[in-house]
């Protein structure tokens, strides 16, 4: 147990510590291979099914997210050097890559402690060091984006704080496995539940408290956007799922499915309106966090597809903003209508673009597809055949507006006057994310999870 419960600090302590190459020259090296072989560790984690239930709880529910978010850390890592290239050594630059470690660092921690408090700190200390990853640019509405997301986020997660008091004062204890083993329903957990949807949602981006996120996700630097939408909205709801398992009744399941509901119709009825590609993408990443949410609700196969849909999500919404930041850097310009033709001046970021636009829509054989597909299942083996029709409602109106908008941009007749190239190392990193997207549905297949 001792072994183990080193390998598991080993995959948050080490992306901390990288957050001292602030000190060095060569601090995007160390950063890259840093968090290259936090990926091993956690692949480690995962392939060798490692199940712990002491400091840490480590089962079927988190062990694929460990290894998404090291990925996506990863990933970013290595985007970030070229998408940055112009601030060079600056100390702005390292402050970036520093306060990214801390962030990846807190994500990691959050999804491992067997603690409820401590996972409530975990995911405060995410929004104390995501806020300052918002404003490297130093821009006006970068700025105004920090400001909002600390604010709302920070007292959403107050309210949060709420429910870890009632239910610390309802069971004894805030060890998360020992409150799971002990679950019952009781009016203080019922309570917690609220506190928790509100608190916690406000931070998942459920619908009507996570107000910050198209602003956020819009005005942050690309690999930031793909780390919050891929690897930090996930983790809050996985805290949300955990109370869940420790306060779930029927009347807090019905409760959660509206919330899950509504989310997903919102966002379905949001994204066609959008004229600003990265806010397209962010309201995705809403869609997909409700429907994730309601398989997780749902219980059973729903459970599992939730699972492999945020893992795939992960990569897929990577890939998404990766290539967002591309055509943005290339082209200067968010909005939609005035990007095209994309595959003839940059196939690469037009293959890209156009195949995690599928991904996150749920479109075969992606395993965001095949996630929803047994959410859906899930939903029917529980009856909740009206939730299906409105879920699949949804699903349909955010494929179509999602991929009209990513086709018309990689083949509409719209030139699109491309200001620079991206680097190399940009494309390969779209590239790798949506391969990875691609292969997810085998977690699955192959019994990994």
């Amino acid at each position: 147990m001792i072994y183990i419960n080193v390998l598991v600090a080993l995959i948050f302590i080490l992306p901390a510590t990288l957050s001292l190459s602030y000190f060095f020259r060569v601090f995007r090296s160390i950063n890259v291979t840093g968090s290259f072989f936090t990926v091993i560790l956690a692949v480690v984690v995962l392939l060798f099914r490692i199940h712990s239930s002491g400091l840490f709880l480590i089962d079927y529910l988190n062990r694929p997210l460990i290894l998404a978010s090291a990925s996506v850390f990863f990933l970013s890592s290595v985007f970030g050097i070229g998408y940055h290239h112009r601030l060079g050594e600056s100390r702005n630059m390292r402050l970036h890559y520093a306060m990214m470690d801390l962030f990846a660092s807190a994500i990691i921690f959050s999804l491992e402690i067997n603690n409820l408090g401590l996972l409530w700190i975990g995911i405060e200390l995410t929004t104390a060091s995501s806020s300052l990853l918002l404003v490297i640019e130093r821009g006006k509405l970068q700025i105004e984006a920090a400001w909002r997301y600390t604010i709302i986020v920070s007292a959403g997660l107050s309210i949060a704080l709420v429910s870890v008091i009632i239910l610390f004062f309802a069971y004894g204890t805030l060890t998360i496995s020992t409150m799971i083993a002990d679950a019952r329903v009781s009016e203080f957990g019922e309570i917690a539940a609220v506190a928790a949807v509100v608190g916690f949602g406000t931070k998942v981006g459920i619908f009507p408290f996570g107000t910050w996120l198209p602003d956020a996700h819009s005005q942050a630097p690309s690999e930031i956007s793909a780390m919050f939408s891929g690897i930090l909205l996930p983790v809050a709801l996985y805290a949300l799922y955990r109370i869940y398992q420790i306060t779930g009744g029927s009347s807090v399941m019905s409760l959660y499915l509206i919330f899950g509901l509504l989310t997903v119709l919102v966002a379905a009825i949001l994204i066609p309106s959008q004229r600003d590609y990265k806010r397209m993408f962010a309201y995705s990443s809403m869609e997909n966090m409700g429907i994730a949410f309601i398989g997780l609700i749902t219980g059973g196969i729903a459970v599992y597809g939730a699972i492999l849909l945020l893992f795939s999500h992960a990569f897929g919404k990577a890939g998404a903003f990766y290539s967002s930041g591309n055509v943005l850097e290339a082209c200067g310009t968010k909005e939609i209508n005035r990007v095209g033709d994309l595959r003839d001046s940059m196939p690469t970021t037009a293959a890209t673009l156009t195949l995690s636009g599928l991904c996150v829509t749920g479109t075969p054989p992606f395993g965001t597809f095949v996630g929803e597909f047994l959410i859906i299942i899930g939903m029917v083996s529980a009856g909740l055949y009206l939730e299906v029709v409105f879920l699949t409602i949804a699903i349909v109106i955010s494929f179509a507006s999602v991929n009209y908008f990513t086709t018309a941009m990689a083949f509409g007749i719209e030139k699109t006057r491309i200001v620079k190239d991206v680097s190399a190392s940009q494309k390969s990193v779209a590239l790798v994310s949506v391969a990875v997207a691609l292969l997810s549905s085998l977690i699955y297949f192959l019994g990994v999870m």
